[in-house]
C-alpha cells in the first residue's frame, strides 16, 4: 500500500493529534470552498458548507481507508452535502467564470488571442451551465480537478463505468451545445 502524506496526517489525527487536522484543512480549503461556491453561487452558503464538510470529514475519518485520494472521499462528502443543501433551498447549480477561468489556464497564450480565448471561456461557461448537474460535476472533476476515472468513481459514489460514461454524456452535450452556439 502506498502511503500518502494525507494517510500520515490523517493517521496522526487518528492516534489523537487532533490539531494535525489543520493541515487537511489548510490543504483542501480553497478547492472544497470554491466547489460549494459553484454548487450555491453564495460565498458565505458555500463557506458554511465547506465547514460542515470539513466538520463531517472530522467526525467520519475512521471510515477513510488509506491509499485511497482524500481528495476524493472529501469531495463526496461535499458534494453530499452540497446537493441535500440544493434540494433543501432549490439552489440552482452555477459557475462563476472568475473562478472557474483556471480551466483555460493551460492555454498557450502565444498561440491563442487573449480576446479569443476570453470568448471561447464565456461560451464555455455558459454551456455549462446548462449540462445536467451529474454530468457538469464529473466534467468538472476530470478537467478542472484532474481526477481519474476511479477517483471520480469514489467522489460521486458511483462505478468507474458510470464515470465514465458521465464525462462522455457530458462531453458531447457540450459539444452540442457550443455548436449550436457557433451556429
Amino acid at each position: 500500500m502506498n502511503i500518502t502524506e494525507d494517510d500520515s496526517v490523517i493517521e496522526e489525527v487518528l492516534n489523537g493529534n487532533v490539531n494535525a487536522f489543520g493541515l487537511i484543512v489548510k490543504k483542501y480549503q480553497r478547492p472544497i470552498f470554491n466547489l460549494m461556491l459553484r454548487v450555491v453561487g453564495s460565498e458565505d452558503k458555500a463557506a458554511d458548507l465547506a465547514q460542515e464538510t470539513f466538520i463531517r470529514a472530522y467526525e467520519k475519518l475512521d471510515l477513510f481507508r488509506p491509499g485511497n485520494k482524500f481528495f476524493s472521499w472529501l469531495y463526496a462528502i461535499g458534494m453530499n452535502l452540497a446537493r441535500d443543501s440544493i434540494r433543501k433551498k432549490k439552489i440552482f447549480y452555477v459557475l462563476d467564470e472568475d473562478r472557474d477561468a483556471g480551466l483555460s489556464d493551460r492555454v498557450d497564450e502565444k498561440k491563442v488571442n487573449p480576446y479569443e480565448e476570453r470568448i471561447e471561456m464565456v461560451h464555455l461557461h455558459f454551456a455549462l451551465k446548462q449540462l445536467p448537474l451529474k454530468e457538469k460535476e464529473a466534467i468538472i472533476l476530470r478537467f478542472r480537478e484532474g481526477l481519474s476515472m476511479k477517483e471520480i468513481s469514489v467522489a460521486l459514489e458511483i462505478s468507474v463505468s458510470g464515470a465514465k460514461m458521465r464525462v462522455h454524456r457530458g462531453l458531447k452535450k457540450l459539444r452540442d451545445l457550443l455548436s449550436e452556439e457557433e451556429r
